[in-house]
């Protein structure tokens, strides 16, 4: 585990705190467009956003490191309220992830660290990008906490783009990219060229130096907040490159 990893029980209680303000801001606005994924509403948001809950608990239940799980259902049942479906999938999920071992099996689609910690993490994650959603659907957006948001560049590189990346031979930034965090000593220094991966923590020589807060640095991989809120050195085509790495 390096350094910029929450460890499990942190995980775990930033999904229990991300899925509450989803449900406070979702109650009320279940009709509001989501700016950040073009064609949706928050009901859009919270149905998706249960279905995957719902997935990621049936490979828990299943424990199998081999094999993807399909659970019995993802989608809405007729007649129910959507926010207590909701609440009621991340409260099992949760309960589920309480329930085992961080060391416990169990598949994901990166094939590494093929246990419970993986999923822990990844929903912590998807979880506060959600509720970033949520809050600017509602009008009323916050940062991702500082050593989430950490921990979450820490996973864009070392899972998303780890794993994207090679099946994309056209994928590159054209440059040597540097994120350093403004409110953390966190730092990367990435190359992507060729479908080839290469990166490092700390700063070094760059095409192109992004700074800002973890949140914000975090958010701009995933394409929630645009470049212009970055200070940007250098290269401004290698640092815009960056969001679209993975879609």
């Amino acid at each position: 585990m390096n350094d910029q990893r929450l460890d499990y029980g942190s995980h775990l209680a930033a999904l229990t705190r991300e899925c509450e303000f989803i449900i406070h801001e979702s109650a009320d606005e279940l009709e509001a467009p989501v700016p950040t994924c073009p064609g949706w509403r928050l009901s859009d948001l919270l149905e998706h956003l249960g279905g995957v809950f719902a997935f990621w608990r049936a490979q828990l239940e299943a424990a199998s490191p081999d094999t993807q799980a399909e659970p019995a259902s993802r989608g809405v049942p007729a007649g129910s309220d959507l926010v207590d479906w909701f609440e009621n999938a991340s409260v099992k999920l949760q309960i589920a992830l309480h329930e085992r071992d961080p060391a416990e099996p169990c598949w994901n689609w990166s094939g590494s660290d093929l246990t419970a910690r993986w999923v822990c993490r990844r929903m912590a994650l998807e979880s506060a990008v959600h509720r970033y959603d949520a809050e600017l659907a509602a009008g009323s957006p916050t940062v991702i906490a500082r050593d989430l948001a950490v921990d979450g560049i820490d996973e864009w590189l070392g899972v998303h783009l780890a794993t994207d990346v090679p099946e994309a031979p056209e994928a590159s930034l054209g440059g040597v990219l540097c994120l350093a965090c403004a409110d953390d000593a966190a730092a990367w220094t990435v190359e992507v060229a060729g479908g080839r991966l290469r990166w490092r923590e700390g700063r070094g020589p760059a095409d192109a130096v992004l700074v800002g807060s973890a949140s914000d640095l975090y958010l701009f991989s995933w394409s929630r907040r645009p470049l212009d809120v970055l200070d940007l050195t250098g290269n401004r085509e290698v640092a815009a490159a960056w969001s679209s790495l993975v879609s």
